[in-house]
């Protein structure tokens, strides 16, 4: 009997919530410096920092993004993730990002970091009838219903594909004697869309274009499972052609989410 774990043997949860995940990977990351002494010798090894480790995970959108995923938004709380007989206790989202294109699935990246440490589950005693009476979602997004909507960019023209991204920095603060953060913060929180068109009318001024854009993913049954919004600038354009092709023209649209500050 093969001691392996296949693809089909593996559920991803959020919580106690199963997602459709196309692809899982689980890294660590150990900040260890060689200390030295005055004569080049080696004493040991030492700790830099905490044991970082990264989590990245694709899959299948079937309904409207919960909170944690919101990666621009207040929420800083972690969330526990299961797969294939791990399990992590606190995981924090820290970028997100899909692409639309006419008829496609649209597959959800996800990103996110972690500290402590992962629980080794026994997998052999999961209970297959769990895979087995998993549903079937109904709803899947789609390039086929979903699409963009913009204002205050004049030109463009049919959109035949784009790309949303939206990141933040996740700066880890621990207690002097704990391994593990008594709080993951929130900075720098950005979003990106990148368009491609047949038209994005006239070129960049040196305050590049404003732009504001709405990005509506349905399923094929046309059913709205989530809306974007970037409110941002338009910062660069590019113009491709070759032979045998028609010209399209590309650009990214930029917004950066200012942290609010209550005054006391």
């Amino acid at each position: 009997m093969s001691n392996f774990l296949s693809y089909q043997n593996i559920d991803f949860r959020f919580g106690d919530q199963n997602y459709y995940a196309s692809s899982v990977s689980l890294s660590a990351q150990a900040s260890v410096d060689a200390v030295l002494l005055n004569d080049g010798s080696l004493l040991n090894y030492a700790p830099n920092g905490a044991v970082v480790g990264g989590l990245s995970v694709d899959f299948y959108l079937t309904g409207s993004l919960p909170s944690f995923l919101q990666i621009t938004g207040l929420n800083e709380s972690p969330i526990d993730v299961s797969f294939a007989g791990v399990k992590i206790n606190q995981v924090y989202s820290k970028s997100l990002s899909f692409s639309v294109e006419p008829f496609q699935p649209i597959i959800i990246s996800a990103e996110f970091d972690w500290y402590g440490n992962v629980l080794l589950e026994d997998f052999n005693e999961q209970s297959k009838s769990t895979l087995q009476n998993k549903l079937i979602p109904d709803y899947i997004a789609n390039g086929y219903k979903s699409f963009i909507t913009t204002s205050d960019i004049e030109g463009v023209g049919f959109i035949v594909s784009f790309d949303y991204n939206m990141s933040c920095d996740r700066p880890a603060y621990f207690n002097v004697d704990e391994v593990v953060p008594f709080r993951v913060a929130k900075l720098n929180k950005t979003s990106e869309l990148s368009i491609k068109s047949n038209s994005l009318g006239k070129i960049l001024s040196i305050d590049g274009k404003s732009a504001i854009t709405n990005i509506t993913l349905k399923d094929t049954y046309g059913i709205s499972l989530d809306l974007f919004k970037v409110s941002g600038v338009l910062t660069n354009q590019n113009y491709e052609i070759s032979e045998g092709q028609y010209l399209l023209a590309s650009a990214k649209i930029t917004q950066t989410i200012p942290e609010t500050k209550t005054l006391i």
